[in-house]
């Protein structure tokens, strides 16, 4: 819930009706008055009201006599699309209690936009159908701006106007999934300024700024959507292009090398020029994640200190190993077989818990690394690397191991266990899996196996042959992230899941985003449909948790209940 919402709460207090400004006292009054806030009662089938007629006034630069008296006239200061989008947010309160949360640009009576954010609560209604809201509109114009500003800082480098690097991550990690989809390649492209330390050595960083600003400029009018581009750390850019061969990037230098190099760059100083250095890399070649494409990337300038000009410089298998004695030690298959030998490999578990009655169901088992110094963290970039290095399975089998203990040592335990592309796709090490969780016998009826929906979708028939084996020995199968891919339920159904995990970009701030409950809402409907169970992750409140109930899900996973711990004692009932 909004702090906003809570206060307009905390000040109305339970009423059915709205307070008249006689019966607030004046600390009241200042808190709305605070808060640019207006408190108003709807009644869908009669009229509109507002508990402050002059700050209404106010806020929508009107007199109190033109104050809009219905929801019609509210609208009608409203864009058609921001007035369908309220009329279908207040049509899902479904039930007396429901919370809808909206912000649009409201059209003042002087021709003035405004932004304001909507809050309001269902209080009464006639089954499903919402009769009476209580709320309070507030004005956040200078929220707003300071909310976009924000917004373009957070994705934009200020200096070049381009993406930064954690939006180029995110554009690539689309492009990979594509790229997974189609199973086809696109090319990760990093652009450095190689003597900008020259440049601000003997001019200052001032003009060095000038001149990847002026850079910055030249490359938007060379790649053209959906090709991405970015201004990395320092001098480097970042560029991911779709669908291209190395053969085709070699013919595209040409044109960069005349956009770039031969015509000198403006600065106090007379024309200057820029050199550059190229590396790339391919996803779905060289690289199956983001990150991981990034990386190599600066990798090969790593490993190739000397490179220049117009020549790009491909990423290769042992480009890491050779360039970078440090990352070795964490990369290569030796120090991987170490971490499994010295038992420095081990799990931490994450509760997931019964909607309904709060209890605990089960336990995630997640992954984590001692490192030699004694630290233990998330087993992330370790797993990346024994992926690379076709280890990954080892991993799985560890964890399966460590599972297979606690599952003796505690009888009415039930656990989650990830398995990794890797294991997947080599035939040897899918056998052994199932090999393993036969061993565990009838504890394996207590030992639920996640895969997650892109990797379920690489190889569907891959998948579900996985699943027929895993339930002909009890386990149960799980598709995890389900509504990060792209496909349509009847596909994953096809896998045959005895439960989906729905993705937690889906589920946060759930309680006050109404196009996540209709999406959650459907993917709920249709589970049931196939007698599939539901899976929330990623919740960490009580409101979520409260509408996630009501929607139907069955199970919740998220920090409200529980952090991932090495030694799990999540035993108690929440309440």
């Amino acid at each position: 819930m909004h702090k906003q919402d809570l206060h307009h709460r905390n000040v109305l207090g339970q009423v059915k009706q709205p307070v008249q400004t006689s019966a607030m006292t004046t600390a009241q009054m200042q808190a709305f008055d605070l808060l640019k806030a207006v408190p108003f009662l709807l009644n869908l089938e009669g009229g509109l009201s507002f508990s402050l007629p002059n700050q209404a006034a106010s806020l929508l630069s009107c007199d109190v006599i033109n104050l809009p008296v219905n929801e019609a006239q509210w609208i009608r200061h409203m864009t058609p699309q921001d007035g369908h989008a309220r009329r279908k947010a207040i049509k899902r309160l479904s039930w007396d209690g429901a919370r809808y949360a909206l912000r649009y640009p409201l059209q003042t009576e002087k021709g003035e936009t405004i932004y304001v954010e909507e809050m309001g609560e269902r209080i009464a209604g006639d089954g499903h159908k919402p009769v009476q809201i209580m709320g309070v509109i507030r004005n956040v114009a200078a929220e707003q701006t300071r909310l976009e500003t924000a917004q373009y800082r957070a994705t934009h480098d200020e200096l070049s106007g381009l993406y930064n690097q954690t939006s180029f991550t995110r554009a690539v990690r689309v492009t990979s999934a594509w790229v997974k989809r189609k199973q086809d390649t696109a090319a990760i492209l990093r652009l450095r300024v190689s003597n900008i330390g020259d440049i601000n050595s003997v001019y200052g960083y001032e003009i060095g700024d000038r001149i990847l600003k002026q850079i910055a400029e030249r490359l938007r009018n060379i790649v053209r959507a959906p090709d991405v581009i970015a201004r990395l750390e320092g001098a480097d850019f970042g560029m991911c292009l779709i669908d291209i061969t190395a053969d085709q990037i070699d013919a595209l230098l040409p044109r960069f090398e005349t956009a770039l190099s031969e015509t000198p760059y403006a600065t106090p100083h007379g024309g200057l020029y820029a050199e550059f250095a190229i590396s790339a890399t391919f996803l779905g070649r060289d690289a199956q994640e983001a990150e991981q494409a990034i990386w190599q990337t600066q990798n090969v300038f790593t490993a190739r200190p000397n490179l220049q000009g117009w020549h790009v410089g491909y990423f290769e298998d042992d480009m890491a190993m050779r360039a970078d004695p440090s990352l070795r030690a964490k990369t290569t298959k030796t120090d991987i077989l170490h971490a499994l030998n010295e038992r420095r490999i081990s799990l931490a578990y994450q509760p997931i818990i019964d909607a309904k009655t709060r209890d605990l169901h089960h336990y995630e088992c997640l992954l984590r690394l001692r490192r030699e110094d004694g630290e233990v963290v998330s087993a992330g970039e370790f797993i990346m690397a024994a992926e690379r290095l076709e280890l990954v399975n080892l991993l799985d089998r560890r964890a399966l191991e460590i599972a297979a203990i606690a599952l003796r040592e505690t009888p009415d335990l039930h656990l989650a266990l990830n398995v990794s592309a890797g294991t997947l796709r080599d035939e040897a090490a899918t056998h052994d899996y199932i090999n393993a969780l036969k061993a565990l016998g009838k504890d394996a009826e207590r030992v639920t196996i996640e895969l997650t929906e892109t990797l379920a979708l690489d190889d569907p028939a891959m998948a579900s042959s996985f699943s027929i084996e895993l339930r002909k020995l009890g386990c149960a199968f799980a598709i995890d992230d389900f509504g990060s891919g792209y496909t349509t339920f009847r596909n994953l159904m096809a896998i045959e899941a005895d439960s989906i995990k729905i993705d937690g970009s889906f589920i946060q701030d759930i309680s006050t985003e109404p196009h996540k409950q209709t999406f959650v809402r459907m993917m709920v409907d249709l589970a049931q449909t196939f007698s599939v169970k539901t899976v929330a992750e990623m919740v960490d409140n009580r409101a979520d948790a409260d509408l996630l109930r009501r929607l139907g899900v069955d199970y919740l996973q998220g920090y409200m209940f529980g952090i991932p711990s090495a030694a799990p004692t999540w035993q108690r009932k929440i309440s």
